[in-house]
Formats: structure tokens, sequence, C-alpha cells
């Protein structure tokens, strides 16, 4: 949830409504698969979409007890302490063509990053044989081996 409470407040300020709108439908499908969900994440959920859906989430915010109107409701708060993530997925190409991905820690140094992708099943026979001549990082993102042929 707070992870999506950040990813839509930021999308709705540079107006990227298509990929709020996708956070929000992961978010959803995550929760259904929850035995019950708490009230105060309904109220976040209602909070987070009456921006895309007013008439509908109004409705639902006096069914569930609430008053008044959601839209004078401030912005959810999400706790930075809890979108932290502790492992990341690098996408791996070599020559520009993509190979692979590979799952490190986040606060992996530039040198693991590399060391992990050069020994990655998947990336290991395209690099066999052939010396590596430029090897491009984009930081949390991806590594881009270049190879001489």
């Amino acid at each position: 949830m707070h992870k999506t409470i950040k990813k839509v407040g930021e999308d709705i300020e540079e107006l990227r409504f298509n990929t709020a709108i996708s956070a929000m439908m992961i978010l959803v499908n995550e929760a259904g698969s929850l035995e019950s969900i708490s009230k105060e994440f309904e109220k976040n959920l209602l909070l987070i979409l009456a921006p895309f859906a007013p008439h509908m989430t109004e409705e639902l915010w006096k069914q569930i007890g609430e008053k008044p109107s959601i839209h004078r409701q401030p912005w959810p708060k999400y706790d930075p302490k809890l979108i932290v993530e502790s492992e990341i997925t690098i996408v791996v190409q070599v020559n520009g063509k993509l190979r692979g991905s590979i799952i490190v820690p986040a606060d992996a140094s530039k040198d693991e990053i590399i060391k992990t992708a050069s020994s990655s099943q998947k990336i290991i026979p395209y690099l066999e044989g052939k010396k590596i001549t430029n090897t491009i990082t984009v930081p949390n993102k991806l590594v881009n081996f270049v190879v001489q042929l």
C-alpha cells in the first residue's frame, strides 16, 4: 500500500495517469489474494482511487461510514521505511541485445553487479570466448557488455 500511495501521488503530479492506474490494479490484484483487508487499507485505496473515479469512491466512502466527503480528505501518507527495496532486478545486455536479468541487493556496488551479471548462466554463453571491450551501466537498471566479435 505504501509503495502504491507514493507511486500514484507522483504519477498524478507528473500527469502519468496510465501508470497510476496500473499501480492501483497491481495493488488490488495482490489484495485479492489476502483473506481480509483492514479498514485503513480500504480507506487508503478509496483515497488514491478518488481522482480517477470520483462518484464511485464518494458512494463507497459513505458506505463504509466515513464523513465528510472523500474529496475533502488529505492525500494518504506513506511510510518511507516501508517502501525501501532490499533487492532490485537489473536487465543485462550483450552488444545492446537483451540477454537476461539478474537480481542483486539494492545496495550492491557497480563491481558486484558486473561480477554477478558476467557469471549468470544466461549470460555466460554470450561472453564465452569473447573479449569484453566496454561495460556500460545505468545505476539500478541496466548492464550492457560490449564485446569484441
